[in-house]
């Protein structure tokens, strides 16, 4: 029998729309109630993982900018591996609006998230009911930080890709790790760190290990996740990267169709 479920949020665990379902949040709850641990992996910052954690109402450990940090349940910080200086600022030199006008850099920094640019637009439009926005701040200042992420949004993958083949030109192969959480965000954060790799931190420190969770993704940055953990799934709506490297991984329902839920109930008879 697993012992402990770690999964994704957004594309994920969570719906459409971006939220958490009531199916999802009561399957949670009785996941808990059957004494399985439950762990949330994903691409967002502290405050966005909380954000999520906070509307599932529970408290449980957040892994958190693909594996960059990991936080316990009431919000310590576990540990935290940053984007090397060397690198960042060689990804910092690109002209990036080269390969496309509209394309936006952005960038986690402990807890706060940032912007170059006035995107508050941008975001309502993505999200009408968001409450959380980066800080703009101009792009002096966001050289000055370190980050644990740094993410290109575009809506041409096509210049993502483009953009993609820049950066390892620039920082030399293997000294970053470069993915698409989707088709429109480009991510760069330190080669060392992985949801994987922060998964077993944070199991370690309540007896588990990676063979004793179940795992669930949509994104490039699930990958090492669904493959090292006892067992993985891929949702129905992942992106195609994430489904050309799986090769014998179950397929299941798409995020808006509670997808993760309803096979975290078969599993664990809920």
């Amino acid at each position: 029998m697993f012992k402990a479920v770690v999964s994704d949020l957004d594309g994920t665990l969570l719906n459409a729309e971006h939220k958490v379902g009531e199916f999802t949040r009561e399957t949670v709850k009785l996941l808990l109630e059957k004494g399985i641990k439950f762990y949330i992996a994903t691409g967002r910052n502290y405050l966005g993982a909380k954000e999520a954690m906070d509307e599932l109402g529970i408290k449980v450990p957040l892994i958190t900018s693909h594996g960059s940090a990991a936080f316990d349940e009431n919000g310590n910080e576990i540990f935290s591996n940053k984007l090397k200086r060397e690198y960042l600022d060689k990804v910092l030199d690109i002209d990036y609006k080269s390969f496309g006008k509209d394309i936006i850099i952005t960038g986690y920094s402990g807890p706060n998230w940032f912007v170059t640019e006035d995107l508050r637009e941008y975001f309502y439009n993505k999200k009408p009911d968001r409450t959380r926005y980066p800080k703009q701040i101009t792009p002096e200042e966001f050289r000055k930080h370190d980050f644990a992420k740094i993410f290109f949004l575009g809506e041409k993958h096509s210049e993502l890709l483009a953009l993609e083949n820049e950066i390892k030109k620039a920082v030399g192969e293997g000294n970053v790790s470069l993915l698409f959480a989707n088709k429109g965000s480009l991510e760069v954060f330190s080669a060392s760190c992985n949801k994987a790799k922060a998964a077993e931190t944070v199991l370690k420190r309540d007896g588990l290990t990676l063979d004793d969770a179940v795992s669930f993704g949509d994104g490039v940055n699930d990958y090492d996740l669904i493959t090292e953990t006892g067992l993985g799934f891929a949702m129905g709506n992942s992106i195609y990267l994430l489904l050309e490297k799986l090769t014998d991984t179950e397929i299941i329902g798409s995020n808006a169709e509670d997808g993760m839920a309803k096979k975290v109930r078969e599993l664990f008879n809920l």
